[in-house]
């Protein structure tokens, strides 16, 4: 077939030089300002486009008039009858393609339902388990009478408690559809099943020590978002005026350029003081050990931007307290000189309380609002952490990690992808003179059920990268995350650890306490990540989530660190014990390293005078 050539009459064509009709027919594909001549013919001219559109020849009219124009001016030697075929092909295709759409959409359809029937197959599981631990527990207590005890269910089963942290209140309907008292049903449940154990000992824990409700909501104000809604509008009118220019010129556009998203992408961390290897070069990077003093970094967590107003009964709900900690610690860091100042703080996770999946959070003011409404708080949460925390002098590293109340409770893609749209990749790692640092979401960890495909995806990543930092040398691995792996031992159980963590009085209905098991990760979960650690040799684990510090160390000498909050403590029965004599309150975790398997670690109070009682 010889090449297409231009017509004078069509102007707007574009197509390939080498390319001809039958190339094209292969494809099914045109260039987007593709026209073709009245008679079917493809044509071209010297503008030529890369964008591409379906090409139908079925639309354009055939005479004989026209074959002849077409065949004289691209030299084509298709007649009417052949065109006639192609077109017959074309909506055969046309056909093959609707039909293996359709049979994509229903096989779609059916893995999204059979995932969806294995979940709420494992929420009855959950709920029988959690139920018979009540019921146990009742005839225990001898609450139970004569008819309750052959099945007849009434509100007593009701306080049964269920959802991310405690739940919600099980219905009377849900309940009847349960048989309690079969036995048989109830032991086919996983028992050592880390989700289901960790809400049985919630439950157990709640009404053996008569905690509190968790759906009172008497205490509780609705947020203003008024406010939040006209800005959102304006800033909707207002975006098309701004040019390119006035981006490069504004003043956020330089805090933020070496920030969040704008640092954290590829799995690294991309910053002008801290350059990273290449795949071609290793010279004149942190991953040379180039400060023989060693160096020092911060660890900050639970900045929780609205936690706050999750329990205290505001009239008019906001974070300003919180906002007012990040600034103060902000302003601290860059305060710091010589040795003293650090090469990069980590935020390990909770930078904001209001991921929007939480409808059925402690946080009643949560429940009542609408999705769209959670949202939008969510999102101006976020914006002004990044406002706050890009006042860090640029000579300081900034890594954000996602926490529960950044993700939820039970992670999924489409929450995930919410919080790195923002703030950049959800896991990473990279150098600092000669140490490597892994940075996790370990969120999935906690629950890896809403997005498997993504706990399975970092497993294998973090595996790849504690073989390239053992095969490179590295001084030493430390690995950073919002959830504590464990509290006093690697091994420990739920059932060993089984105090409470209170809130500050006033804050959530009276006697709001958390079991501290909630706070760790899973046994089955924290084995496989713990096994990596101990096999290429990880020196120390950093997190927060607990609101509280701890100090404690592996059987194989890993220590494990868990840092106190810039937002809210919690008083843990055993705090004394797990925090090895910190005081506990509102701080960051000042961290020094020196040669390999060296490093020391201090908690820095935010307050001096608090400080120094």
């Amino acid at each position: 077939m010889s090449v297409c050539k231009p017509i004078p009459e069509c102007t707007m064509c574009a197509i390939n030089d080498e390319c001809t009709i039958e190339s094209f027919w292969e494809r099914r594909l045109v260039p987007e300002s593709t026209m073709c001549d009245h008679g079917g013919a493809i044509v071209v001219n010297s503008d030529r486009h890369l964008n591409f559109r379906p090409f139908d020849p079925a639309k354009c009219e055939l005479t004989e008039d026209r074959m002849r124009k077409a065949r004289k001016c691209s030299f084509t030697t298709l007649n009417r009858d052949e065109l006639t075929k192609l077109q017959d092909e074309q909506q055969s295709i046309l056909h093959e393609d609707k039909k293996y759409s359709h049979d994509k959409i229903v096989k779609d359809a059916e893995k999204e339902e059979k995932a969806r029937a294995g979940i709420r197959k494992l929420r009855e599981v959950m709920i029988r388990t959690m139920l018979r631990a009540r019921v146990e527990k009742d005839d225990a207590l001898g609450f139970l009478d004569e008819e309750e005890e052959k099945g007849k269910s009434t509100g007593v089963y009701n306080s049964i408690l269920m959802g991310p942290m405690f739940g919600a209140k099980l219905s009377e309907s849900l309940i009847s559809d349960l048989d309690v008292t079969d036995k048989a049903k109830v032991d086919d449940a996983p028992p050592h099943d880390a989700l289901y154990c960790r809400r049985i000992t919630a439950a157990r824990s709640v009404v053996e020590n008569h905690l509190f409700d968790v759906q009172d909501t008497s205490y509780v104000r609705k947020p203003d978002i008024s406010k939040l809604v006209q800005q959102r509008d304006l800033s909707y009118r207002r975006r098309h005026k701004y040019s390119l220019r006035n981006l490069l010129t504004s003043r956020r556009f330089h805090l933020y350029k070496h920030r969040f998203a704008n640092a954290q992408y590829k799995r690294q961390l991309y910053y002008p003081t801290l350059p990273q290897p290449t795949d071609t070069s290793d010279a004149g990077t942190e991953k040379e050990r180039k400060r023989r003093h060693g160096h020092r970094f911060v660890i900050a967590a639970d900045t929780q931007f609205g936690i706050l107003m999750d329990g205290y009964a505001m009239e008019n709900p906001n974070w300003t307290d919180e906002i007012e900690m990040s600034r103060r610690a902000v302003s601290k860091l860059n305060a710091m000189e010589g040795r003293e100042r650090p090469l990069f703080v980590c935020v390990c996770g909770d930078l904001v309380d209001t991921e929007s999946s939480f409808s059925g959070a402690l946080a009643s003011w949560k429940k009542v609002m609408e999705g769209w409404e959670r949202t939008l708080v969510f999102e101006q949460q976020v914006k002004d952490f990044k406002r706050v925390w890009s006042r860090l002098d640029p000579d300081i590293g900034l890594v954000c990690l996602c926490g529960n109340h950044d993700v939820g409770n039970r992670p999924t893609r489409a929450s995930i992808e919410r919080w790195t749209k923002s703030l950049g990749d959800d896991y990473l790692a990279f150098w600092v003179n000669g140490t490597y640092n892994i940075a996790m979401n370990n969120c999935l960890f906690s629950n890896p059920t809403g997005a498997p495909d993504l706990f399975e995806e970092q497993l294998h990543w973090l595996e790849d990268r504690l073989i390239y930092a053992q095969k490179n040398n590295a001084a030493h691995i430390f690995v950073y995350s919002h959830f504590p792996w464990f509290l006093k031992h690697e091994n420990e159980t739920d059932a060993e650890v089984c105090t409470y963590s209170a809130a500050p009085k006033g804050w959530g209905p009276e006697g709001t306490m958390f079991p501290d098991n909630y706070f760790t990760i899973p046994i089955e979960e924290r084995q496989i990540a713990l096994l990596l650690f101990e096999k290429y040799g990880v020196t120390a684990c950093f997190s927060g989530h607990f609101h509280q510090n701890v100090i404690a160390k592996s059987s194989w000498g890993m220590d494990m660190i868990v840092t106190g909050p810039l937002s809210m403590n919690l008083e843990s029965g055993m705090s004394t014990e797990l925090s090895k004599g910190e005081i506990n309150g509102i701080g960051m975790r000042v961290v020094d390293v020196g040669e390999p398997g060296e490093f020391t670690h201090k908690w820095c109070l935010l307050d001096e005078d608090e400080a120094n009682k």
